[in-house]
């Protein structure tokens, strides 16, 4: 009887080391489709993963700014059937699942788990119904701050009554945001003053245009440029916010890399790097703990930071107010990686 016991006790701990084991199962298989590669978010995201020592298999699929590329990548995940799907962007995320009203299971993943980063305004576009209604296979995470608080944080260093904003009609979240400075226009009491990117023959922004529109908006006496989360004026940091710099005017960034790898004056951001550890946490919930996308909310980091370029400051006659230098995060020329 005694050894009947014994065998039965090793039965099962061997039963229960293999749920352990299968509790957190290693390498996990993880797919990231990305649209202008491996920037801040991604590293941040594969970064959480070897800090925890958590295994992991990473494939990353770069769509370089060419959305018909997406459809190619589609396939092949559901060829490979990875354990998760990241989409980077809100026009991988939209090429990959649709909006959540009209999914077209041809065009779609609509069964394995995707979970979403740096998508300006994911409910605007349709990802998902609201940050508290994610969708059977699709959650994600926030990373903009409301527009309104960033309005308030660009208001604490600065008045002005004439906000500029280049619009970019080929970029979903370009348009959302001017709807949104629009709203906010007159009650914070200032006017916004827009200018379209022209399109090229083949239908892509036109950059060398940007010259011509900054000085449309100096002759408009604009007392500040919004830049905000659009992946083509980003690429094109440096030209825009030197321009504007030149002119004389300070701009307001929505995303990090203008102020901390070009020359906006500030912004009140999360950065990329705390989204996609972010991200990845929240990843760790479908992964390891089998929680379903659905019951997951759609979330933003709790910690932001107001980023000042303070050479920029000086060259503009600008310092900041004394009450920000105790919470703002100085940025410098020197710092950057160009």
């Amino acid at each position: 009887m005694k050894r009947q016991l014994a065998a039965l006790a090793l039965a099962a701990a061997a039963l229960g080391s293999a749920s352990a084991a299968s509790a957190d199962p290693a390498p996990y298989r993880i797919t990231m489709l990305l649209y202008r590669g491996c920037e801040e978010a991604c590293k941040g995201f594969q970064g959480y993963f070897r800090q925890h020592g958590i295994a992991a298999e990473f494939t990353l699929r770069d769509a370089a700014q060419d959305k018909h590329r997406i459809a190619g990548f589609i396939d092949e995940v559901r060829h490979q059937k990875p354990d998760l799907v990241v989409t980077w962007g809100t026009t991988v995320t939209y090429e990959t699942v649709g909006n959540w009203k009209a999914v077209d299971p041809k065009r779609h993943l609509t069964e394995l788990p995707v979970i979403f980063m740096i998508v300006s305004d994911p409910v605007a576009l349709g990802v998902v119904e609201s940050p508290a209604k994610p969708r059977k296979n699709v959650t994600g995470t926030l990373y903009l701050l409301p527009m309104e608080t960033q309005i308030k944080a660009a208001r604490s260093y600065l008045d002005f009554k004439r906000v500029g904003y280049i619009l970019n009609e080929t970029e979903a979240n370009s348009v959302s945001t001017r709807h949104e400075l629009q709203a906010l226009a007159p009650s914070y009491g200032f006017t916004l003053i827009e200018r379209s990117l022209p399109l090229s023959a083949a239908g892509t922004p036109d950059a060398s245009a940007l010259p011509a529109i900054l000085a449309a908006f100096r002759d408009e006496k604009v007392d500040l440029i919004y830049q905000g989360p659009d992946t083509f004026l980003n690429v094109r940091r440096e030209q825009l916010t030197d321009g504007a710099l030149a002119l004389g005017i300070p701009v307001f960034a929505a995303a990090e890399a203008p102020v901390q790898k070009a020359r906006a004056l500030f912004g009140v951001v999360n950065k990329y790097e705390d989204v996609g550890r972010f991200t990845a946490a929240q990843a760790l919930r479908i992964l390891r703990d089998k929680t379903p996308p659905s019951q997951i909310p759609v979330e933003l980091p709790r910690n932001f930071s107001y980023l000042i370029n303070l050479p920029v400051a000086l060259q503009l006659g600008r310092y900041p107010p004394l009450k920000l230098l105790d919470v703002a995060e100085i940025i410098g020329i020197q710092q950057e990686d160009r």
